[in-house]
């Protein structure tokens, strides 16, 4: 009998870290995930700001802004920015 209140006792103890562990990877993959989302803010700022040294920062956010809307194109925020800056620069 006094075993197994041991063994219950080591078992609570261990459910409590391992609820404890996975909370703060919860709470660690949303933290990493808030940051990802500033960076890729600051990077798509940055192309803008180039875009507007030449004028160009409204249709390139705009062209973005569709080809992220293009239900056949599959690409990140950065990469749309990216490649509208590309095509209205170049054009």
């Amino acid at each position: 009998m006094e075993e197994k209140k041991e063994q219950l006792k080591l078992t609570k103890s261990r459910w409590k870290l391992l609820r404890e562990h996975i909370g703060r990877n919860i709470i660690n993959s949303f933290q990493k995930t808030n940051l990802k989302k500033e960076e890729e803010e600051e990077e798509i700022e940055l192309i803008l700001e180039e875009a507007n040294a030449y004028n160009l920062r409204k249709e390139v956010k705009e062209h973005a802004e569709d080809l992220l809307q293009n239900d056949g194109i599959l690409i990140s925020r950065i990469d749309a920015y990216l490649m509208a800056y590309e095509e209205i620069i170049n054009e």
